[in-house]
């Protein structure tokens, strides 16, 4: 009896070990909980159902889109994806353009920092998209001419591994093209 007692007491505290470790894996690892190099929770809000990425709008598929100087990339905040004031005045301004071109079909297309793992990414970068596509519906703009789609962490606008960077990275940017390229 004494051997055992000591190998099930082993048994539960690797269990016990085990079972604990499993809440603080590294994001980038899949993992859900804190990374412990950035910081980053995950937010269970943003997760990826039955892991499988998102599906673009219908809007988005076919034909490419633009960027166009008139309107003008959004910015998020670390890990946001609400509307700041000074993002809805940028909004409103592009909602103006949009609404002026009937001809056009937008994507929004949401984009995150490389911090965090790529589905969690992808699920933020689909919240800044879709927001921005709900505000501009409220504005006026079209829902039918609208689609979002998320590239997460996949298209950096820099690649420095800096604050500065990342909060470029942190967007939603929208582009168009006409109705006729969508065919």
């Amino acid at each position: 009896m004494k051997i055992r007692t000591p190998s099930v007491f082993m048994l539960t505290v690797l269990i016990a070990l085990t079972a604990a470790s499993c809440g603080k894996k590294n994001l980038k690892n899949g993992g859900s909980g804190t990374d412990m190099t950035t910081g980053i929770a995950a937010d269970p809000a943003l997760e990826i159902q039955d892991g499988r990425l998102m599906e673009p709008d219908g809007v988005v598929r076919g034909g490419e889109f633009a960027a166009v100087e008139t309107i003008s990339p959004v910015y998020f905040a670390f890990g946001g994806h609400a509307l700041s004031e000074e993002t809805r005045k940028i909004l409103q301004e592009n909602a103006a353009v949009l609404k002026a071109h009937k001809e056009w079909l937008a994507v929004v297309e949401g984009h995150c920092d490389n911090r965090g793992t790529v589905e969690y990414n992808l699920a933020l970068g689909q919240k800044r998209a879709k927001n921005v596509r709900d505000y501009y519906a409220r504005l006026g703009v079209p829902e039918a001419s609208m689609g979002t789609i998320s590239y997460g962490e996949e298209k950096p606008s820099c690649e420095e591994e800096t604050e500065p960077c990342w909060a470029k990275n942190r967007k939603a940017a929208t582009k168009v093209k006409t109705k006729e390229e969508r065919d």
